[in-house]
């Protein structure tokens, strides 16, 4: 009979303690979290399907691969090297990664567009980083943000790349070009 007593006792206060527990409030899920849902599947399948044309498409012509990340001082502050890049690339008669993407219809959207942006422009680098071959180029800028995509991604990809053979890259502020891999 003690037993049952005890046992009794503990149940109750066992059951009283899960009770009293605060339970969260379930709602059914409104219509802005099933379109936002929604859209959020959408924005996947655009990246997959993105990804899958970089993936296909994307051959940066041998000896022309110019690679690109930073920015310089400009008149009103800092300014990207992209259009530098590009400006040595038509000079040059090389590419840059953006605009040999939209040859093939490949735009990435920004990042107010995408969530996957980002991914998306990584992805992207490796590929034309494993790509590339020959002498490639780097334009560079005087400040680089920390874990920029050139010297997380494609710079450790292109050292080891045999096909790639060297690697100059080009300070955007000074004009200084130094030779990181090859001869």
């Amino acid at each position: 009979m003690f037993i049952s007593k005890v046992f009794l006792t503990l149940f109750a206060l066992l059951l009283s303690t899960a009770l009293a527990a605060p339970a969260p409030i379930r709602q059914a899920p409104s219509r802005d979290d099933l379109q936002l849902s929604t859209r959020g599947l959408g924005q996947l399948a655009k990246a997959a399907g993105m990804a899958l044309k970089i993936k296909k498409n994307l051959h940066p012509t041998p000896g022309k691969a110019v690679f690109w990340s930073g920015s310089r001082p400009g008149k009103s502050g800092p300014v990207s090297v992209g259009a530098d890049a590009e400006r040595f690339a038509a000079k040059h008669g090389k590419e840059v990664l953006n605009p040999s993407l939209q040859k093939h219809g490949i735009n990435i959207p920004s990042r107010k567009e995408s969530p996957y942006s980002n991914k998306l422009w990584g992805f992207a680098s490796k590929v034309y980083a494993q790509r590339a071959s020959g002498h490639v180029h780097a334009v560079l800028g005087s400040t680089r943000r920390p874990g920029n995509i050139y010297d997380t991604i494609e710079k450790p990809i292109l050292m080891k790349n045999k096909k790639v053979t060297k690697i100059t890259e080009h300070n955007a502020e000074t004009g200084k070009a130094t030779v990181v891999k090859g001869k």
